[in-house]
């Protein structure tokens, strides 16, 4: 027996009919339970994988055997849900096809190929912008994914204020770099402590004093660095960035409001506007017990346009730093998917380059509806 799948192109659009063909090749006649083709989407990323199966068409059940020979079964369905097919640097979504043969009291037989969905400039398809498995509390855990607080749990840092009343402009905004110095405590108190041992060994050479001493050498400067850069991030203070209003379709201009306020005089090199896929996932790494995984969230910027605002300026203490930017957002602009374990944001950020630390940012999500 031979199975076969052949579709008449591999690349197709939102409301587009997916049709193509089974061929099976019977040396005998055969009975099967059922022949169906059936497509999903599966999302790669983090070293693990979802499969999520949007539709199933019977094309053959078990009323009587199939003759000898070869046939030929057509088939075909709407693509009218999404996501759509996304290839990122950490997450892909990709859409699969399957013609599965169920065959009774013996091997099964399936072939699988896979296509490519985009967005379609004549169709309107309802979007449905959150995508999750039926698995219970699965829409709870996707608002835990972004960040900790200071008592340690999980709270998203970038939420939609709620509706407002109609007479009431709604804006939506998201804040970054609003923390102050950050002091390392252990690695301070660690390079100081090298510094009274290595210093006075190099006049008393020993073994342990040169040990220290390659320490040192490599410890001191990293504490420098570090601090450099956090004074720098620190100088140029909060950043806040706006926008009008929640939904945006791709290909849309849209206008953003920035605001920095920094606390001391700063120099930046570069200010820019960049839109941006937020990808984020689990990874689960093995605990000391066995029977328990514990999940470590991982957040990876996928930077799909950029424009330059400003660039060689200094920020001045008590005088904010306020611009309005267009932006007009891409054509192909992915849409936002949420699952238990992964998701994957369209965002617009402000980022801000100095000269000893290259990425003070703020972000807000976009909610893209074709």
């Amino acid at each position: 027996m031979e199975l076969q799948l052949s579709l008449k192109k591999e690349h197709y659009t939102l409301g587009e009919v997916v049709s193509g063909y089974v061929d099976i090749e019977l040396d005998s006649p055969k009975l099967f339970n059922e022949i169906y083709v059936s497509c999903y989407w599966e999302l790669n990323g983090g070293g693990r994988t979802e499969q999520h199966e949007k539709y199933k068409v019977v094309i053959q059940t078990d009323e009587a055997p199939l003759p000898a020979g070869k046939h030929h079964l057509p088939f075909h369905f709407s693509m009218d849900d999404y996501p759509i097919t996304w290839h990122g640097d950490k997450l892909s979504i990709d859409w699969y096809i399957i013609a599965y043969a169920d065959i009774p009291l013996g091997w099964d037989k399936k072939v699988i190929k896979k296509y490519s969905l985009d967005y379609s400039n004549q169709s309107s398809i309802p979007f449905k912008p959150t995508f999750t498995t039926q698995t219970p509390g699965a829409i709870q855990i996707e608002y835990e994914l972004f960040s900790k607080n200071d008592q340690g749990k999980s709270q998203l840092v970038r939420r939609l204020p709620p509706q407002q009343p109609a007479e009431v402009e709604n804006v939506y905004e998201g804040h970054g770099n609003s923390k102050p110095l950050q002091f390392r405590i252990r690695l301070t108190l660690f390079s100081i402590s090298l510094s009274l041992i290595a210093i006075p060994s190099l006049w008393a050479p020993s073994t342990f004093g040169w040990i220290c001493t390659a320490l040192w050498l490599f410890f001191v400067p990293k504490t420098y660095f570090y601090y450099r850069k956090e004074l720098d991030r620190s100088r140029c203070g909060p950043i806040i960035i706006k926008v009008d209003h929640q939904d945006f379709k791709p290909g849309q201009t849209i206008k953003i409001k920035y605001k920095v306020s920094p606390t001391q005089a700063v120099k930046i090199k570069r200010l820019v506007a960049r839109i941006e896929v937020l990808e984020v996932f689990f990874v689960f790494s093995a605990d000391d017990d066995s029977s328990f995984n514990r999940k470590r969230i991982v957040r990876h910027v996928t930077q799909i346009e950029e424009i330059e605002v400003k660039k060689e300026f200094i920020l001045s203490p008590g005088k904010y730093d306020e611009n309005t930017v267009l932006i007009t957002l891409p054509k192909n602009l992915m849409h936002a998917v949420r699952t238990v374990n992964n998701q994957i944001l369209p965002q617009i950020a402000i980022h801000i380059e100095t000269k000893h630390c290259r990425d003070i940012s703020a972000a807000v999500a976009l909610n893209i509806t074709p």
